[in-house]
This record gives C-alpha cells, sequence and structure tokens, in this order.
C-alpha cells in the first residue's frame, strides 16, 4: 500500500510538472503570416500638428500608402517611403522594416550620398515625431512589448492598427537600427 501512495504521488509531482510548464510555441503570435499589412507615415515637428509624408507635398493623406503581406522569411517593406516623381524629385526608401512572429526591426537605409534623406539626418528636438501606422487586415495579437531604443515605442491603437513611434532623442542617423520585441 505504502508503494502504490509512493507511486502515485509520484506520477500526480509528474503529470502538475508538464500541466504546468508552459511552452511558447502554443501560443498565438502577435504577428499571423499572411496578413497584409498597409503603411502610413506621419510626422510632427515641436509645436506643430501631426501631418502625412504626402500631405508635405500637398497630396491626399494616402498619397504614399504602401502594401505588404506578412512574411516570417522576408521583409515585408524593403524600401519604405519610397516615391517617385514627388516635386523633390525621386525619394529613395528610408526604411527596411521586417515583420517577424514576434518583433519589427527597421534599418534606417540611406548614408551620406543620399539626394533626398542626409539633410533630415540628425537628433530629433524634444517635441518632434516620426510615426508608422500599420494597419492589418486580420487582428493583431499584441499584449505588450519592449524596445531597444527608450526613443521607440509602440502604440496600440485597435485590434488591427499599431503605430511605431520615434520620439525627441531619437538618432537619426546612417545605420541605425532598432527592434521592438511583441507579446
Amino acid at each position: 500500500m505504502q508503494n502504490l501512495k509512493k507511486l502515485l504521488l509520484l506520477t500526480f509531482t509528474i503529470i502538475a510538472l508538464f500541466t504546468s510548464c508552459s511552452n511558447d510555441d502554443d501560443k498565438v503570435p502577435p504577428f499571423v503570416e499572411g496578413t497584409n499589412i498597409t503603411l502610413r507615415n506621419t510626422l510632427q515637428d515641436p509645436g506643430e500638428a501631426e501631418s502625412s509624408f504626402p500631405g508635405l507635398f500637398g497630396l491626399p493623406d494616402d498619397a504614399f500608402d504602401e502594401s505588404a503581406t506578412l512574411s516570417y522569411s522576408a521583409s515585408e517593406f524593403t524600401a519604405a517611403l519610397a516615391q517617385t516623381g514627388t516635386p523633390l524629385g525621386d525619394i529613395s526608401g528610408l526604411y527596411d522594416i521586417n515583420f517577424t512572429k514576434n518583433s519589427i526591426q527597421f534599418t534606417l537605409l540611406p548614408d551620406g550620398n543620399d539626394p533626398f534623406w542626409p539633410m533630415q539626418f540628425g537628433v530629433f528636438p524634444e517635441g518632434k515625431f516620426d510615426r508608422y501606422y500599420f494597419t492589418f487586415s486580420e487582428a493583431h495579437n499584441i499584449s505588450s512589448f519592449t524596445s531597444n531604443d527608450s526613443t521607440v515605442s509602440l502604440r496600440i491603437d485597435s485590434d488591427t492598427v499599431i503605430v511605431v513611434e520615434l520620439s525627441g532623442g531619437y538618432d537619426f542617423n546612417p545605420g541605425k537600427t532598432f527592434a521592438i520585441d511583441l507579446k
């Protein structure tokens, strides 16, 4: 009888250990592969109202909207904000934006020889914001985030809209990268 009790206690202990251990692979990821994403960029200078990137050229807010399909194996926006035929000429891409199952990674593309972006390089003053609105065709599953840059944050506007916000102190210079990890 004593051996039977020990065996049952051991069995229940093992079952409890296996059922209490969580497996991150079983969790629904923040992003689901195959979801369509629309990107819109806005800017806000200190003391000014937020305006869309195309609004700077007198164009409708959605004129430069970009679309992509979320893929775990390829960057979604390889040259975000690239535009041809603007009143200032052609504009090369600003960021490579890559969504993974659990993160968003930004890599600044232009160098000092780029014909458009170097005039923007520098550290953002307080009150300046550069916002990237991402609208998803399916609900995201983001419950929290961490950023490896204290001047970059994530705002959740709805179950289908998130905003990556670069703020005062952001070091907007060649070679800049940052990542936002999601849960």
